[in-house]
């Protein structure tokens, strides 16, 4: 298993080339964000670090949008996939607000289903002929993101196996499905061959691995018998004493 650090969540207003040069210093040599429109690609080139997953759709609903204005937001974001060399890209359901909510429309779970099965076939198509994998992140509604469509791991299964492409897979991530489901590590064993990415951060506080009620040391050693892929820390720092040393220091003390 390769680790990865979202540079947006953790130390979100660090400046960008110090961070990325304290992340290599402390051992990393992965990191992922959420939005390209805001970063500047030339420093994360330049960082000798290499970018695993960024979001591809940030304006354009999957559900809501038609086919073409999705297919153009996700191409433009491919483009900047082969710029950076990165060879995955997550999609959402739906677009966010800026509270993490999503507004609430009339569309029938069924038709959203539908629609949004369309939108994921059509891009899965583009993402077979440039070689880029999609992963698509269900989310929690309980308590992050209200109204978003896909909540749990059924249903984004359901639609992974229906589509049937090797161009998209499930980005899981553990914190948004521990609160929505539990049973985290046998989901996980089960079904790792849809799982495409994995992200990381503990319940309830959406922090760091060792602070809350995930034995993560645990999920990650027996993870590590299924899967080999990407895990990505994706969590907001909770106590005052924490450095990029201090995680890969953690991630060391595991028998992977």
């Amino acid at each position: 298993m390769k680790f990865s650090l979202c540079i947006d969540s953790i130390y979100p207003e660090e400046n960008l080339k110090e961070k990325l040069k304290r992340i290599k210093q402390a051992g990393f040599s992965y990191i992922e964000f959420w939005d390209w429109r805001d970063k500047d690609l030339e420093i994360i080139i330049n960082s000798g670090l290499k970018v695993t997953n960024f979001s591809g759709n940030r304006v354009s609903s999957l559900i809501l949008d038609s086919t073409e204005k999705v297919i153009n937001e996700v191409k433009d974001s491919i483009d900047v996939a082969k710029k950076i060399k990165c060879d995955r890209i997550m999609l959402l359901s739906d677009i966010l607000k800026g509270d993490g909510s999503v507004k609430i429309n009339s569309i029938s779970n069924e038709n959203k289903f539908l629609r949004l099965y369309d939108n994921l076939k059509a891009l899965a198509e583009i993402a077979k002929k440039e070689d880029i994998v999609l992963v698509i992140e269900p989310l929690n509604t309980l308590k992050d993101h209200k109204n978003y469509y896909l909540d749990n791991f059924r249903k984004t299964l359901e639609l992974i196996q229906s589509v049937n492409s090797e161009h998209l897979k499930i980005l899981y991530d553990i914190y948004h499905m521990q609160i929505m489901e539990g049973n985290i590590l046998d989901t996980l064993q089960k079904y790792h061959q849809f799982i495409g990415y994995i992200h990381i951060a503990n319940v309830p506080y959406r922090c760091e691995p060792w602070i809350g009620e995930l034995d993560y040391k645990f999920i990650l050693k027996e993870l590590s018998k299924v899967y080999s892929g990407f895990a990505g820390f994706e969590f907001f720092v909770k106590e005052k004493s924490f450095t990029y040393e201090k995680l890969y220091d953690w991630l060391q003390s595991i028998i992977l």
